[in-house]
């Protein structure tokens, strides 16, 4: 998608600001000459100003796990709207609450829906054994941990299932943005109807698509649809049969595919067959540190090379032609001085590729059990805007990388399944065993 930006203000894909909800900073704190912002007086008090105008939206936030398995889903009893006590310390585990997202100025995030992967012997005989796991039902419970949370704080939070509702909740009513991600596509229990259930969940009839906007194509092992970037030895070589499958049918709802936690062979087969975006919801650079689970230049310049800002994008045709790439800030992924510098070198070197237009952030809060100096929570979101500040980013491109990154992503998706509903496409009814000629159970 073009970014246009003329004098009389910032047209980003139709997307225009409109009228700061209170007075800006000072034309000096504002630093409208970008070129020049290293040289504002305050830079920090510009951060504000920005994240309180262009919604910053987390990529990834497991704030369903911490509830699941720290405080066993007793949300009243989850102290997520309780201030630091005297000592500095704060009541609610983890790096995510209310307080701290206020101060930190969020726009929103993805909640992640995440079920542990089943024990490795379910991989035997095509993954046959699947549908016996719990990972669906864990999956619907996390789901409804996100809702019960929006609607316990929903003077706070909108869960939304568009850009433009996002884009409402946060400029027309000063809310948060709530959108969902599954983690793990082994939550589909080998199922496309299963996928089709709940992607349908929360979701109004007259809308494109529901609060659940992404799916992780795999978590850390192997499932029924594709390899994933975990230790063992690849069984599909990419996506399976079923995969590519799973991949059209996420183009028809206007899922986008997540490709982080896959393997290489399974993020290039995507990108070459999606038929809308893709996106990896948190993930860092190889380039940095050569762990399977960081994101390699290979596959960058692969969404470089498809991520084309013309016209074409907004054809049906195989092959992605959007994404964002949003950062990991996790210490062990980011390698280096593993500090908030060192998170800015990853967003650098994947801008440097992928371009400005396609990198957001994806922290993995509340899913990590360390984190970068300067980056420790979400209350320190406004120091992540200062470093780019630093380095000369313009208000537009820290706008993209915030927010409208994503939001473009996910409008694109959005598009497209419009596109393929008024060419009649049909839900896939193709189940695990048409594909892998398993006889069906007899009543």
């Amino acid at each position: 998608m073009l970014v246009v930006c003329v004098l009389s203000g910032l047209y980003w894909n139709g997307f225009r600001p409109g009228p700061a909800p209170f007075s800006p900073p000072s034309s000096d704190l504002r630093c409208q000459s970008y070129g020049l912002v290293h040289k504002c007086r305050d830079l920090h008090s510009h951060a504000l100003w920005l994240l309180s105008n262009h919604p910053l939206i987390d990529g990834h936030i497991d704030i369903p796990v911490l509830a699941k398995y720290r405080y066993n889903n007793k949300i009243s009893d989850i102290p997520f709207d309780q201030a630091a006590h005297k000592n500095g310390s704060w009541p609610m585990q983890g790096h995510v609450d209310l307080p701290r997202l206020r101060e930190g100025k969020s726009g929103g995030f993805f909640w992640s829906a995440y079920v542990p992967c089943p024990d490795p012997s379910y991989e035997q005989d095509n993954f046959a054994r699947a549908p016996e796991s719990i990972a669906v039902r864990d999956t619907l419970e996390q789901l409804d941990v996100i809702r019960q949370f929006t609607s316990r704080y929903s003077s706070d939070f909108a869960l939304v299932g568009t850009a433009k509702q996002a884009r409402h909740a946060f400029s027309g009513h000063g809310k948060m943005i709530a959108f969902i991600g599954i983690e793990g596509a082994h939550s589909l229990g080998n199922s496309l109807f299963a996928l089709r259930t709940l992607s349908a969940l929360a979701k109004n009839d007259k809308d494109t698509t529901g609060p659940v906007r992404y799916l992780t194509l795999t978590h850390t092992c192997h499932n029924a649809f594709a390899d994933s970037a975990g230790p063992e030895e690849p069984k599909w070589n990419g996506l399976s049969p079923l995969g590519y499958r799973l991949v059209d049918e996420l183009g028809r709802l206007g899922i986008v595919p997540d490709l982080s936690h896959v393997s290489d062979q399974t993020a290039e087969q995507t990108i070459q067959s999606a038929l809308g975006p893709v996106m990896l919801s948190h993930s860092s650079a190889r380039h940095f540190t050569d762990l399977r689970r960081n994101v390699p230049d290979s596959v960058l310049r692969l969404l470089a090379s498809y991520s084309k800002d013309n016209a074409e994008a907004r054809k049906v045709t195989r092959g992605a032609k959007d994404s964002v790439v949003m950062i990991n800030v996790f210490p062990g992924f980011i390698g280096g001085t593993e500090d908030l510098v060192q998170v800015v070198r990853h967003i650098e070197y994947v801008a440097e590729i992928v371009g400005k237009t396609h990198v957001g952030l994806g922290t993995d809060f509340d899913g990590i059990f360390t984190t970068p100096k300067g980056l420790s929570d979400v209350s320190q979101y406004p120091n992540l805007v200062v470093e780019l500040l630093k380095r000369g980013w313009s208000d537009v491109e820290i706008a993209g990388f915030v927010g409208e990154n994503v939001l473009r992503v996910l409008e694109s998706a959005e598009h497209v399944a419009e596109m393929l509903a008024r060419q009649g496409v049909e839900p896939d009814n193709t189940s695990w065993e048409d594909i892998f000629s398993h006889p069906k159970t007899e009543l």
